[in-house]
């Protein structure tokens, strides 16, 4: 894990959506999201559920987002 993904992970579900973390984050929204799908590959967990309307983390999603802030801190 690199902390370049936990800081997507938190930008996205702070903001509840890929292209307003992007924005957050100041990369383009394919790379925010090519970088989370790989961190969901390596946990083997899906943290966001996706929709075409909202964003929402998954429980596993919740469980994450904390160690994920505290390694940013």
């Amino acid at each position: 894990m690199e902390l370049q993904q936990m800081r997507y992970v938190v930008a996205v579900a702070e903001t509840g959506g890929f292209t307003r973390a992007a924005e957050r984050c100041l990369v383009v929204q394919s790379a925010l999201s090519h970088q989370i799908a790989r961190l969901e590959r390596e946990l083997g967990a899906k943290l966001f559920e996706r929709t075409s309307r909202r964003v929402r983390l998954t429980p596993a999603g919740r469980a994450f987002l904390p160690a994920a802030r505290q390694c940013l801190e």
